[in-house]
């Protein structure tokens, strides 16, 4: 996995915002690829007249043509630096979103956090432990395309996410403006929800979410694919992919390439003597 440095002004943006963009995190024949298997998955979604959308989390990290969004270097690396070595992959899921008409879009748009933590520690002084990617793999050009809605500076807030009544969305809404290729982090903490298509065209998405290895994996991940950790040609991946099932297991594969580039987080000291 390549080398790329979060900048001061990139770890200011999610640190405030909750969110941060990458643009051209992945190049185009990446998303032409990504897109054709997408497609092939989604077959029986894009037959259905029925459907408007469908998120699929089965069966992606299965698919040899989304191996390398796994440790994608643009991406992924920069995760490392916000999060730490100790990383593996946490849910993965592929959306696709059919245009719809304004009048079927619903009311309440199902704002919240992700990972569900405040369930069980409320909403006050919770902590960074998660972050998705998010990669377009459509364009995102107008409000409404199907992406992904935040609610900037929600991720500091120790409250319930306040609407005013009647209206759909929170004062700080933001419906970020994307082209095929680019990604967009999102922290778990964020408040954030899926905005409707009201474009002409399908929305694709890919999100694969990461981690600290403390934390249980999504259904679709857990076990891990034996399968899948075999075909993978490096440490770095196996360890995303779940390789190292004892959570006490150094995780070296990341942990080398951070010593490689100086990015390497001090170890807790436990005891000092004072």
């Amino acid at each position: 996995m390549d080398f790329f440095q979060l900048t001061e002004a990139q770890r200011r943006d999610i640190d405030a915002d909750g969110f941060l963009i990458i643009p051209e995190a992945i190049d185009p024949e990446t998303v032409a690829r990504v897109t054709e298997a997408g497609d092939r998955l989604m077959e029986p979604f894009m037959a259905d007249p029925e459907s408007v959308y469908l998120q699929r989390r089965d069966g992606i990290v299965q698919e040899e043509a989304f191996d390398s969004l796994v440790s994608n270097s643009s991406t992924v690396s920069r995760i490392v630096q916000l999060l730490s070595p100790n990383i593996h992959l946490h849910t993965a899921s592929l959306i696709y979103k059919k245009p719809q008409s304004p009048d079927t879009t619903p009311p309440d748009r199902g704002w919240h956090r992700d990972i569900g933590i405040a369930e069980d520690l409320g909403h006050k002084d919770l902590p960074r432990v998660g972050i998705k990617v998010c990669y377009c793999l459509t364009d995102f050009l107008e409000p409404n395309s199907g992406m992904t809605l935040m609610a900037r500076g929600s991720h500091q807030s120790p409250e319930p996410l306040a609407i005013r009544k009647g209206e759909p969305d929170p004062p700080t809404v933001v419906d970020p403006c994307l082209r095929a290729g680019d990604a967009i982090f999102f922290e778990n903490r964020i408040y954030h929800t899926a905005a409707p298509n009201l474009s002409h065209s399908v929305s694709k998405v890919i999100i694969y979410g990461y981690s600290y290895r403390w934390m249980k994996v999504d259904i679709n991940l857990d076990p891990p694919d034996e399968q899948v950790i075999a075909r993978a040609d490096n440490e770095i991946d196996k360890q995303l992919l779940g390789a190292y099932k004892n959570v006490d297991t150094p995780p070296q594969g990341l942990r080398d390439w951070a010593t490689r580039y100086g990015i390497n987080p001090e170890p807790t000291r436990w005891v000092v003597e004072v």
